[in-house]
Order: structure tokens, then C-alpha cells, then sequence
């Protein structure tokens, strides 16, 4: 009978033949080895299959959806096949450093049961393979209100958390298919401190093909994660976020856009940024995406001007 791991790392594919072989090795590569590798294959119609089937470890595990259900719904049926106490999720097209999952477990048995998620640095690497940013996490504790503020902790690839806290917050939101993965943070941290790993462990590949690459995806998951949590938000910090929505829906529906504007600036007045992009949006829709995509790459929103618009 194969022992119990300690960790089961959650890996949700979908069409990834061609990346998946590097998320897969830096995983046979971590210095804490009691693991198992669950490979959720949503409905993939590349060779996804035959890429795991070319790595012969007992501890890799393979599950396939008959139909696409979205990284949400895969990251459960990962979670749910689950026989470790930890569970680490690993997107298809990044790699972990070797001392990610030894680094974070010691973490977890030195803090007791107080913290039930972990997250570690990310280095930001682009489609060349050039290092765009390195973060390295200093938040940690009870950080729910920071969290409503902003997603400090980001991708999944990044994150180990208890499989208990998982199971009692119910799993990922399936109906999301962009932030998911903030509102599952958002939702942790209500019941749980959190730790973190002030080294980088995590190499984040920012490719063109991510789901996470559109920006109306963005825009999505943002206004339904917000609407979500809205009532918990104190009013300037549901004021921000209105912002930061009417700028990005400036680039497709003007009308949303300037209704999420009035309202953000009902809450607070002072939002020169916001006002800025209302006034920009009086030029139309073609010669906005271009300022915008401009001011999006010189500014602090790295992912977003990038995105394809």
C-alpha cells in the first residue's frame, strides 16, 4: 500500500502539452519528496494525456474531465481526490524553486494550527524568459482587511494551504472563471491567520494564452469577486475598486463605465485617476484602449498592461 503524502500538489490542465512536462518536473525536483501530483485534465484536446503518461512515478496521478469545467472545478476534483493534509496548487505553466514545499510545510508544523495558508515569492518571467519582477511577501497574520483591499498573494502557484480550511470554506467558486483565486483568499483568511515565505520559490510565466491574459476576463472576475464581497468592504475601499473598474471598462462599454465612475467617486471624491479616464472616455473607445494601454505599462499594474485588450 502506498504511504499517506504529506502534500498533495493540484495541477489543472487544459491544452498544456507543451508547458505541462516543466511544471511536472519542478515537482519531481522539490527537496521534500513525500508528495503526490494530481493532474486534472480539463477536457484537453492536445496531448496532455500522453505528456503525463511519459513521466513513470507512482505518486503522479492523472483524473480527466469529459467536458471543460473551468481551472475551478478542476482544482476541486484535484482537492477532492486529495489524501494529503496540505495541499499546494501548481498552474500548468509555472515551476516551483526545490525547496518550495519543504519551506512551506516546516512553516505550517512550526506554527500550528493558527495558520492554514502559506505563500511563498514568485519571480515574473515573460514569454522570452527574462525576469520582469521579483515579489517577495512581508504580509502575514490576520489579513482579511488587506486582503478586500487587494490580492497581495495572487496566483494559486504560489499557495499551500490545510486541506481542512479548503473543505470548510467549500472549495474553489466554480462559477468564476478570472480571480477565483483572490476570492478563495478572501474567504481563508476569514477563518484562518496566514504565513508566508520571504524567498522566492515560485518561477509565474506570464504567457500569452492565459485565460488571465485577457483583459475582459479581468474585468469579469474583478466586478464579480467585488460584488461578492462588497459588503464586507469599508467605503473607501469599495471606492477603489469601483475605480480601478471604471478605468478598465473604459476600453469596451462606456456607459458601465462611467456609472462605476459616478459611483466611485460618491464614496470618495478624490480619485484623479478616475476622473482622468471619465474625461478620456469622452474620445471614444479606439483612442482610449491606446492611453490606456500606454499608462498600463508604465504604471504599477504590471499583469493588466500586459493583457490583451
Amino acid at each position: 500500500m502506498l504511504s499517506v503524502p504529506v502534500v498533495s500538489v493540484v495541477t489543472p490542465a487544459y491544452n498544456r502539452h507543451a508547458v505541462l512536462p516543466r511544471a511536472i518536473s519542478s515537482v519531481l525536483a522539490q527537496n521534500l519528496q513525500n508528495w503526490e501530483m494530481i493532474i486534472v485534465d480539463d477536457a484537453s484536446t492536445d496531448d496532455t494525456e500522453r505528456v503525463v503518461g511519459g513521466f513513470r512515478d507512482s505518486r503522479i496521478r492523472y483524473i480527466r474531465h469529459q467536458s471543460n469545467r473551468g481551472q475551478s472545478a478542476a482544482q476541486n476534483t484535484g482537492a477532492a481526490a486529495a489524501r494529503g493534509r496540505f495541499l499546494s496548487f501548481l498552474d500548468s505553466d509555472d515551476e516551483w524553486l526545490p525547496g518550495k514545499l519543504a519551506s512551506e510545510v516546516a512553516l505550517f508544523e512550526s506554527a500550528g494550527e493558527r495558520v492554514g495558508l502559506v505563500y511563498s515569492g514568485k519571480v515574473l518571467m515573460d514569454h522570452r524568459g527574462f525576469v520582469v519582477k521579483v515579489r517577495i511577501p512581508s504580509v502575514e497574520g490576520r489579513v482579511h482587511e488587506k486582503l478586500l483591499e487587494w490580492d497581495f498573494i495572487g496566483t494559486c502557484s504560489r499557495v499551500s494551504m490545510r486541506k481542512s480550511i479548503l473543505e470548510a470554506v467549500g472549495g474553489f467558486d466554480a462559477s468564476l472563471r478570472n480571480c477565483q483565486d483572490w476570492d478563495m483568499w478572501i474567504r481563508v483568511s476569514k477563518l484562518t491567520e496566514v504565513g508566508c515565505i520571504r524567498e522566492c520559490q515560485v518561477k509565474r510565466h506570464l504567457g500569452s494564452d492565459q485565460v488571465s491574459g485577457s483583459l475582459r476576463a479581468i474585468i469579469a472576475g474583478k466586478a464579480r469577486v467585488f460584488e461578492k464581497h462588497r459588503c464586507e468592504m469599508p467605503p473607501s475601499v469599495a471606492a477603489r475598486h469601483l475605480g480601478t473598474l471604471s478605468i478598465l471598462l473604459g476600453n469596451y462599454d462606456r456607459q458601465r463605465a462611467r456609472q462605476a465612475g459616478r459611483e466611485a467617486l460618491k464614496l470618495r471624491r478624490f480619485q484623479p485617476t478616475v476622473v482622468a479616464a471619465l474625461t478620456a472616455s469622452l474620445l471614444g473607445i479606439r483612442p482610449y484602449r491606446f492611453l490606456f494601454s500606454k499608462l498600463a505599462k508604465l504604471g504599477h499594474a504590471l499583469y493588466v498592461g500586459r493583457a490583451a485588450i
